[in-house]
Parts: C-alpha cells; structure tokens; sequence
C-alpha cells in the first residue's frame, strides 16, 4: 500500500528523494532518443535542475539534464547547447560538449504521466576533473582569470542567441523593457521586506552599466554563475561546467560573481587578485577589473540570490 501511494501522490507533495525517482523514469524516456548504449543511470547532486549521470555500455559517460519547469525554455536551452557546441569548434576551452539526439537536435522534450509537466532534456558528454575550495591555490585562480577572459572573447562574438540577461533584477524585471525600471525596483524592495538597501545597490550598478556602455569590449554573452561549484580543474587545465544561467551581460558580473565566491575564504584577496591578473593576461581591459565596478555586480549579485 505505501508503494501504491508513493506512486500516487502528487508531484508537488513528494521530498527530493520521491521528486527524483519521478525524473530518473523520464530520464530513462529521454535518453531513448540518443544513439547512446545506457549501462547505469545515478542520480547526481540535486539542485534548480535534475541530474544524472549516464554510463554507457560504449565506455564513455555522460551527464543529463532534467530541465526545471519554471527555468529557461526549450529555445533558450536550445542556444545555450549552441554556445557549448560553438565553443568546444572554436576554441580550446573545455566545455561540456553537447549529444545530438537521433534527429539531430540539441535537446528533447519528454512527458511522463507521473510528473505534472514536460521537461526539457539534454546530453552533455562528462566533463573530467575536481571540485576545490579550501585548497584553491593562487596559479590555479589565475587560470580561471585566463579561463574566463577567453571565454568572454567568445561571448563577444555570440550575438543573437536567444538567450536572457543575466544582471535582471527579479524574474518580473525580465518581464520588463528596463529591468530596473522604479516599479521592477519597488517589487523588489516589497520582497525583500522593505530593505532599501536594495534600492540603493540598484542606484549604484545601474551608474556603472552606464559608464561601461554595453560595446563588445564590456559586454557579451557570459557564464553567468562562474563559481568554483562550476569549475573544475584537471592536469592544470580549467574546465567549466553549468552554462544553465549563460547569459548577455558586463564581463564584470562573471568575475564579480567569481569574486565573491571566493569570500568565506581566508586567502581571498590573494585570490582574487591571481583571479584578475589571470584575466588582465589575455584581456587587459582595466575597466572590466576595476574594483569599483566588481563591487557594484557583487552587490546585485546579492541582491539576486536574496530574491531567488
């Protein structure tokens, strides 16, 4: 009877584990639509996406990508597989390389009768290489700083995915001609139980995209999350992953988001500075690495995570 009613419940009812069972079944749906020969599927960490690592009997492994219902649409999914294609043709940097399905497509849209929606999916070829934090080192933030700027080289180049911005306020300010328009703003201070500080970050990176201007030399398609849960490093190599949040926008929100996920560390500003000399070595764009302006990005990058 227990089975029975775990099977039965709603969606929306069950704990992550339930939720995760629900998706590994539309995963095993999903992967139908690759060439690829499915030896195991293990669900991996759990976060805004599900998931699951895919070992296949051809020796190779593989990562796919349960799409969240309320997060980027199948196009937007779409272009951000079109980038990780693009990049992994055109440059050098390891980047999740993306799996056409039998059609040709970079993603599939499966349903299944247990989940309430049809989710998106893709198929990403495994990226190698470790997570580090505490034991980050000074060369290896310098490579991310190398990493990152060629990554926006690329960006620079990307115009006219259909992707959104990645410095909007709320999920209503994408609704929006100015993301940062008074009502956006107001709502935002509403959500945040009246805090006016919100107001004045606002003020303040608003200042700062107008003094940047928005030419390619400060503005492009970005990561959009680059923290060290997102890259990884491998025989002294960056590799990055979870281009989810990809997006157009100042280079400086990357490094700023970057940066502040550096700061619970005690060698931070050592850090930070091998971060942005590492970038200033293939971009040496003063304006992109001015403290000033990190410090404004750091302070909508907060903003946006106290409104998730």
């Amino acid at each position: 009877m227990a089975d029975f009613q775990a099977n039965t419940r709603p969606f929306a009812e069950l704990d992550r584990s339930g939720r995760t069972r629900r998706l590994r079944r539309l995963a095993e749906a999903a992967l139908t639509a690759y060439a690829v020969p499915v030896a195991r599927l293990t669900p991996l960490a759990h976060g805004q996406n599900t998931a699951f690592r895919v070992d296949g009997a051809d020796g190779h492994r593989y990562v796919l990508r349960v799409q969240r219902p309320y997060g980027p649409g199948v196009a937007q999914v779409r272009a951000e597989m079109a980038w990780l294609a693009t990049l992994r043709r055109e440059t050098g940097l390891v980047v999740p390389q993306p799996v056409p399905t039998r059609a040709r497509d970079l993603v599939t849209v499966v349903a299944d009768p247990a989940v309430p929606e049809p989710r998106t999916c893709v198929l990403r070829h495994w990226v190698e290489g470790r997570f580090l934090d505490e034991r980050l080192s000074a060369p290896q933030l310098y490579a991310v700083g190398e990493f990152t700027a060629r990554l926006h080289l690329h960006g620079a180049r990307m115009n006219g995915l259909d992707r959104r911005r990645v410095d909007d306020l709320t999920e209503f300010g994408r609704t929006q001609v100015d993301g940062f328009s008074a009502t956006v703003v107001e709502r935002a201070v509403a959500a945040a139980g009246g805090d006016e500080r919100i107001r004045a970050a606002v003020a303040r990176v608003r200042a700062v995209r107008a003094e940047l201007g928005f030419g390619s030399d400060v503005f492009g398609l970005v990561h959009g999350d680059l923290h060290q849960g997102n890259y990884l490093l491998h025989r002294g190599r960056v590799h990055a992953i979870d281009f989810d949040d990809c997006g157009y926008g100042h280079y400086a929100y990357d490094l700023a988001v970057a940066c502040a996920a550096l700061a619970h560390l005690p060698h931070r500003e050592e850090l930070k500075e091998a971060l942005l000399d590492g970038y200033r070595s293939v971009r040496p764009a003063a304006a992109t690495t001015d403290p000033g302006v990190l410090a404004a990005f750091a302070g909508l990058r907060r903003v946006q995570l106290r409104l998730r």
